[in-house]
């Protein structure tokens, strides 16, 4: 009897023969990583897939037509690997196989990779791309209603945050710049600077992404001090700049992976 994955395996192949115009020799297999939606490479000869099944996404705050429509921006810029198909239910992604050339483990004392990501977060932060303005507060909002009863402790810190950040949305609007908010290492392709994973993208602020980049990547207070220096000096901006740009996003960071988590059911760790 045919094993669970498999049948999966062979339902993903049947879907994407047509769209993508495969051969009765494809074959796909299961990628690791990604918190919630599972990944696969395809494989047809001399073409090669990356497949993206999507899952929680009553949760989550993405328009996956607008992200499609992004990422394909993107890879005509060279940041992001092209996007190929999406299906009718938005349920199912390809986009072009990119081979990653990459460490698999960031090494505390490694000061080449986090240069590395200061330098992917400056690339990005000086794209001039056209797409929407991140709203935190609907974000907050969408991730609390997916739960079935949230706390009043954590809607009393969703109001108390929306108003901070309502506050201080129009006194840094030069910091305002299209940020990627999931840079984990594993997202860099080096060395052709193609960077993966473009859910979360959008005009945002750059001390916020930072942050977000130092959280997903698990950084040490070492670790986040060499990615701010690090970032600050490619930017010519002052550390004390930096530093405090960084402080007057934390709690919007904190809060938003604490919902995030909580939206699609994973133990925070915070």
């Amino acid at each position: 009897m045919k094993s669970e994955s498999l049948v999966q395996n062979n339902k993903l192949i049947n879907l994407l023969k047509a769209p993508l115009g495969l051969s009765d020799s494809a074959i796909v297999s299961p990628l690791s990583g990604g918190s919630i939606n599972r990944s696969y490479y395809l494989n047809d000869a001399s073409n090669e897939f990356m497949v993206k099944e999507f899952q929680g996404e009553n949760s989550l705050c993405i328009d996956r037509q607008e992200r499609f429509n992004l990422q394909l921006t993107l890879s005509n810029n060279g940041l992001a690997p092209k996007p190929i198909y999406l299906s009718s239910d938005t349920g199912i992604y390809v986009e072009e196989w990119v081979q990653q050339h990459r460490s698999h483990m960031l090494l505390i004392s490694d000061e080449r990779h986090i240069n590395s990501l200061a330098s992917a977060l400056t690339r990005i932060h000086r794209s001039k791309v056209e797409t929407k303005s991140l709203d935190l507060p609907a974000d907050w909002l969408q991730y609390l209603t997916a739960l079935e009863s949230p706390s009043r402790s954590l809607v009393e810190e969703v109001t108390k945050q929306t108003q901070q950040w309502i506050t201080k949305l129009g006194s840094a609007s030069h910091d305002q710049v299209f940020c990627h908010n999931d840079l984990v290492w594993a997202h860099l392709c080096v060395p052709n600077n193609i960077i993966l994973d473009w859910e979360y993208a959008g005009i945002g602020n750059r001390y916020f992404d930072i942050l977000s980049c130092a959280k997903v990547n698990g950084f040490n207070t070492q670790q986040c001090d060499l990615l701010l220096t690090a970032y600050a000096t490619q930017n010519n901006i002052p550390m004390n700049e930096v530093n405090e740009g960084c402080l007057q996003q934390t709690s919007f960071v904190e809060l938003t992976y604490q919902l995030w988590h909580h939206a699609v059911g994973i133990t925070c760790k915070i």
